[in-house]
């Protein structure tokens, strides 16, 4: 399991803001950033080698909250995030959870509020960097496979029997078989079965690089 820890990117343009904040976080030991503007803060996320969360003002004079997140977006993050806003950002902070943001913040806030948000997208950090990285291993191994390979692959996750792949590829039974165990052998699989559940358990995180039998 990866111990990395998670870092915290606060973007606000106001110090007086980020101070608190950082210190807030400070105080129950966790790791926080902050950022005044959106450049360095996306160049951030760029470079961050472990999973990551992000805390944005809806508020800011270069990039808003909004076109923040939508930059993350367009680059393929899957940062866990909240908003801060005021009375008036209400419907821009609706839109924002409508794109994936957890929560957002109506200002001012109690330092209680905060510290369970943040606890929550702490922990979806962690939980999406680790089903980053599972997917990332699982189509290292796929990249192993040949190409005949990774169709009994596709249909033994499926749950079909040798003989029913054998029908489908138009193969024998016994070249199946030693399709099959190749494949358990170069995904680092016991059996079948502990196969399938490590294909489907990754699966349910995201693309797991298994496509369809031609």
């Amino acid at each position: 399991m990866d111990e990395r820890p998670v870092q915290v990117f606060i973007v606000d343009d106001e110090p007086e803001v980020t101070d608190a904040l950082v210190w807030l976080l400070d105080s129950i030991k966790m790791q926080s950033r902050a950022f005044s503007s959106a450049a360095p803060f996306l160049q951030a996320v760029r470079d961050a080698q472990g999973p990551v969360c992000a805390v944005l003002d809806m508020r800011m004079p270069e990039m808003s909250g909004l076109e923040i997140q939508q930059a993350l977006l367009d680059e393929g993050f899957d940062v866990p995030m909240f908003f801060l806003s005021a009375h008036g950002d209400i419907p821009a902070a609706v839109n924002a959870i409508q794109r994936g943001a957890v929560d957002f913040l109506q200002k001012p806030f109690k330092p209680q509020e905060f510290l369970h948000a943040i606890n929550r997208i702490h922990r979806l950090a962690r939980e999406r960097f680790s089903a980053g990285q599972a997917r990332a291993q699982l189509k290292q191994q796929i990249d192993k496979l040949s190409a005949r390979e990774r169709e009994v692959l596709t249909l033994l996750v499926k749950g079909y029997t040798s003989k029913e792949i054998a029908q489908k590829l138009s193969i024998s039974p016994k070249t199946v078989d030693v399709h099959r165990a190749n494949v358990i052998h170069k995904m680092g699989a016991s059996s079948a079965a502990q196969l399938q559940r490590l294909v489907n358990g990754v699966r349910g995180r995201g693309d797991d690089g298994v496509a369809p039998p031609a």
